[in-house]
């Protein structure tokens, strides 16, 4: 009956393949989430988690679209207000606690965009491996 936010997110990773690749078992890599906002304006919080329990620390942050510098420090999420038809983009940092098996099906980060009311109006993921070698 009412209009609400409906966000779109693309992740890109940094080997352009979907696959965020640690190395070793402690090491840190990110990667970039970009969004549009196809449906009207609401304060969104943009959150990382796993898709299954993994060894891996995770936080977030908006960044400035042309230069990638993160607009806040990087938390377990963020808060903004979207506007419709705006582009907001984000920074995910990821560091390994242990051993991530290669299983791209099973072993993904999942980005959630969710609204005021706890409400996930947009997703993206990509999947995570520590090499140990």
């Amino acid at each position: 009956a009412a209009p609400v936010p409906d966000i779109v997110a693309l992740a890109a990773t940094p080997t352009g393949d979907g696959i965020v690749n640690l190395p070793g078992t402690t090491g840190s890599n990110a990667f970039a989430v970009s969004t549009v906002n196809v449906g009207s304006t609401a304060n969104i919080t943009a959150a990382p988690r796993t898709s299954v329990a993994l060894n891996v620390a995770l936080s977030i942050c908006e960044t400035n679209a042309t230069t990638g510098v993160c607009l806040a420090a990087p938390a377990a999420s963020a808060t903004s207000s979207v506007s419709a038809g705006a582009t907001p983009t984000y920074s995910v940092f990821v560091t390994g606690t242990g051993t991530v098996p290669f299983d791209p099906a099973n072993n993904r980060i999942v980005v959630e965009f969710k609204d005021a009311g706890d409400v996930v109006r947009g997703a993206t993921s990509v999947a995570v491996t520590a090499d140990t070698n």
